[in-house]
């Protein structure tokens, strides 16, 4: 059969697919987004840390942390889900572990981007009104910061989306179980239809993503600095 008949006839699986698809990747930047900012917001903000921290050693508790993440989105997505497969078995949970991995370092790093590139004199000014670190952290620093941590968010959401598709060798949810399945039948009925239908629909996941972007950023970001 031609491609739309195939998807007239496979429409409630592809929609099915999608949701996991969809649902897969909010759940793993979510998780990374609560690590980031915890991690980011707490390496930055003098009174969170312990008093025995000083600025140098919490500079390179930042770049630490920014480069063993980054050398964690240099492992090979197959090989990580494939390593995990021993500890965590198949499905949801080492997908979403290795997915989790993955989305942290560009969240973490724009965290930072974002945190450290918030004026020092209004800062100052934050102080001198009696603001202590938290209130100035909250109220000040991560509004401002917002557009920058934003922008990473969904730059960890377009990457995450590709590499789920990998998490259908351990039978992770998503369209990665089709796509791999029709990789395998590659020549027999309607496995190109299959392939195909699997890699229109993570474009269809990225383009409500970016529409979701659109929204959260026209309505979170402070008038102020919205361009």
């Amino acid at each position: 059969m031609d491609f739309f008949t195939y998807v007239g006839t496979q429409l409630s699986t592809l929609v099915f697919y999608g949701q996991q698809h969809f649902l897969l990747v909010a759940i793993a930047v979510g998780i990374a987004v609560v690590i980031s900012l915890v991690a980011g917001t707490v390496l930055h903000t003098n009174r969170l840390t312990p008093e025995s921290w000083r600025k140098p050693l919490r500079a390179g508790s930042r770049e630490g942390l920014l480069i063993a993440f980054s050398a964690a989105l240099t492992i090979p997505s197959l090989a990580l889900f494939g390593l995990l497969q021993p500890l965590l078995g198949l499905g949801v949970t080492p997908s979403l572990v290795a997915l989790t991995i993955y989305s942290i370092y560009p969240v973490l790093r724009n965290v930072v981007a974002g945190l450290s590139s918030v004026d020092d004199a209004v800062l100052e000014s934050a102080r001198g009104m009696g603001m202590g670190p938290v209130r100035r952290m909250f109220t000040i620093q991560l509004p401002l910061a917002w557009p920058v941590i934003l922008s990473g968010i969904r730059v960890a959401v377009l990457i995450i989306i590709g590499i789920a598709v990998v998490a259908g060798a351990i039978n992770g949810p998503g369209f990665g179980s089709s796509l791999f399945l029709g990789l395998q039948r590659l020549g027999s009925v309607n496995s190109f239809n299959q392939v195909l239908a699997a890699t229109l629909g993570c474009l269809v996941v990225a383009a409500v993503y970016e529409i979701v972007f659109w929204i959260v950023q026209r309505f979170t970001t402070p008038r102020g600095i919205r361009v």
